[in-house]
């Protein structure tokens, strides 16, 4: 009996090797759990069942998330989340779901294995993305914890604000994932980056 193929993330790990003032890092987050999620927001008792579930109320403003423990929820519409969580939760988390909204109309979708994310980071990372972004990402305006779906170099992404740094998480399709990872590490060439792809544990490069 043959064995089981291995996972494959979209294009491995990139990691930065430079000293300060031109360190940063870029690198793939691979095989976390995708989750979309669809519900009426004016459903009272299915929010609240979510929350009771997830230990997080999802976020009913816009371009903004909320975290518990393990666990991400994004905003992406008025009646749409993403849920980000860890690895191999996808089949977990959703059938959880299903159980807490029983009764509701609610649409839950794993794309756990269609999207991945990349992490930017670094003093430069704003220049680095505003080369191909055309949103002010500036903390005053984007401030960790917000969130936009956007282009960058002409990928269709969505961005989140992680922290101050400042750092970046960047979800993009999986097919697109090769491009933006070496759209990033040309752009950051311009601002002295320099990111040597190195191949990880569960991981094959593109």
């Amino acid at each position: 009996m043959s064995s089981p193929t291995p996972r494959r993330s979209p294009f491995g790990a990139i990691e930065s090797a430079q000293p300060p003032p031109h360190e940063g890092q870029l690198f793939e987050r691979p095989f976390l759990t995708h989750v979309n999620l669809r519900l009426d927001s004016a459903d009272s008792e299915a929010l609240a069942a979510i929350q009771q579930m997830l230990g997080v109320q999802l976020p009913l403003t816009p371009n903004t998330t909320a975290a518990s423990q393990g666990l991400l929820a994004i905003w992406l519409g008025p009646d749409e989340w993403l849920l980000l969580a860890a690895q191999d939760y996808s089949e977990a988390l959703a059938s959880d779901l299903q159980a807490a909204l029983t009764g509701h109309v609610a649409s839950i979708v794993d794309i756990s294995s269609g999207q991945t994310v990349i992490r930017l980071s670094g003093p430069s990372a704003l220049d680095v993305l505003a080369r191909g972004c055309a949103l002010d990402l500036h903390p005053s305006v984007f401030p960790p914890g917000a969130c936009a779906q956007t282009m960058l170099a002409r990928a269709q992404t969505l961005l989140i604000a992680v922290d101050l740094t400042p750092t970046f998480d960047i979800i993009v399709r999986r097919s697109f994932a090769p491009y933006v990872a070496a759209w990033l590490k040309d752009s950051a060439r311009q601002f002295g980056l320099h990111f040597p792809t190195t191949a990880t544990p569960g991981t094959t490069l593109a």
